[in-house]
């Protein structure tokens, strides 16, 4: 492991912890009757807190404890950073796109029919679909109560939450359209359109982070547009660095099932390329694997091999670094430099050639 990538792994570990106090401070790991009412006002009956502790609060923790790279609200951090601000102003913020994040993964994973999430099975494996699906839609909205606890202007919020309600659809229709791939729904996907996907469902909340910083810290349109911009590119990247992991990933190091996408009939920038390049023959044989939706092992490995041989693989891996190269060169012009500033691009390098 690099020099570079052990500083920005212990970076993200700090932080990390400190995301993690906050997410703490404003949902608890347990409530009573008390806390309940402090969280969510006083009931005008009577609260009965251990359906909430068992079917919400246990379930997040679960997966909250299990890690993950919280790299989105260390982006908020880093970038806030930047731009001359202090860390203390803006770590109640940064549960705002990590809980989202968090319950995110929790309904996709019902959606896709997911086993495990973290190296562990997804919270709908055990607790069931009812409390993944409720517990997960429910953290689409509790982190936006942090905005009600800080001392922040009237317009700064609205603009927060215009931002937050632009994510969600976003992130919304970015499901929608890869639920309709996968199923089948719509068979010839170009790469425009999977890249346009992935801006919706995984840029989205990158965004929402660094549009948050740049409204804490008033900054220049100019700035804020380059910056943005910078978010949704390395966002997509990291997605597709997720993708070809999924195909060629070491399963001890990654934590979810190698393969997954193609048991889910996923529609990855590796298959829409593969499909594309591959003899038709070949074409339609790797059609035919992803809509089986299947757990055999040997049809998993034979997809796995057409991409492979498609060279699809290296291509996605050459669009990630094209990718994110352009929109850092475009910031750099506007960005001051910094300490937080190389700490952005250590960021970037990580995410588009990191190994879990």
């Amino acid at each position: 492991m690099g020099g570079e990538e052990r500083n920005i792994l212990d970076i993200l570990e700090d932080y990390g912890r400190r995301i993690t106090e906050e997410i703490e401070k404003l949902i608890p790991k347990k409530v009573d009757e008390e806390s309940l009412s402090k969280l969510i006002g006083k009931p005008l009956f009577k609260y009965e807190p251990e359906s909430i502790n068992k079917s919400i609060l246990e379930p997040f923790w679960d997966l909250i404890s299990r890690g993950g790279k919280r790299w989105r609200p260390a982006l908020m951090i880093i970038v806030y950073e930047a731009l001359d601000g202090k860390i203390e102003d803006i770590l109640p913020l940064t549960v705002i796109p990590e809980v989202i994040h968090n319950g995110t993964l929790v309904v996709d994973d019902v959606e896709d029919e997911s086993d495990y999430r973290r190296g562990k099975p997804c919270i709908h494996k055990t607790y069931g679909v009812d409390i993944a699906i409720n517990m997960g839609n429910t953290m689409y909205f509790l982190p936006l109560l942090t905005l009600s606890k800080i001392n922040l202007s009237d317009d700064k919020k609205l603009r927060i939450l215009q931002e937050y309600v632009k994510t969600m659809i976003e992130l919304s229709i970015g499901q929608a359209m890869d639920i309709a791939w996968h199923r089948g729904m719509i068979d010839d996907i170009t790469e425009e359109q999977y890249m346009q996907m992935t801006l919706f469902k995984t840029g989205a909340l990158a965004r929402l982070s660094v549009k948050i910083a740049c409204i804490i810290a008033d900054t220049p349109r100019e700035i804020e547009e380059k910056i943005t911009r910078f978010s949704e590119t390395l966002a997509v990247a990291f997605q597709i660095q997720d993708d070809i992991l999924n195909i060629i990933g070491e399963e001890s190091k990654y934590g979810k099932e190698i393969g997954g996408d193609i048991k889910e009939g996923k529609r990855t920038l590796l298959v829409v390329k593969a499909l594309r390049i591959l003899p038709t023959h070949k074409a339609e044989r790797l059609r035919e694997i992803l809509k089986l939706r299947t757990n055999h092992e040997d049809l998993i490995r034979e997809a796995i091999n057409l991409l492979k041989e498609s060279g699809s693989i290296d291509y996605a891996r050459k669009i990630c670094v094209e990718l994110v190269s352009k929109a850092w060169n475009e910031l750099d012009k506007v960005l001051p430099n910094s300490q937080a500033k190389e700490k952005l691009k250590a960021l970037a390098n990580f995410l588009i050639f990191r190994e879990f």
